[in-house]
């Protein structure tokens, strides 16, 4: 968790699950690239879009129905991660 952000100390995962921001998690997947939920804030409060979109060649981001955030909750993991 700590990786690109400025999260220290313990970190409650998505799933409730508390794991210390250094701990390096293992891979969803190693043969595609993917968006890890925990730390995606679909760009609000950075960008008019989510990036990730923004650049896919292929148009492959597309909404996951199991992570539907508002965007109130999207910028409070925002804040969360980015002190």
């Amino acid at each position: 968790m700590a990786d690109g952000t400025s999260v220290s100390g313990n970190f409650i995962l998505m799933n409730g699950e508390s794991v210390a921001s250094g701990t390096r998690l293992a891979p969803v997947s190693v043969d595609t690239y993917y968006i890890t939920p925990d730390k995606c804030t679909e760009c609000q409060g950075f960008h008019e879009e989510p990036q990730c979109a923004a650049v896919c060649p292929v148009d492959c981001c597309v909404p996951d129905e199991m992570y539907q955030e508002t965007v109130d909750e999207l910028l409070a993991k925002k804040d969360k991660l980015h002190l």
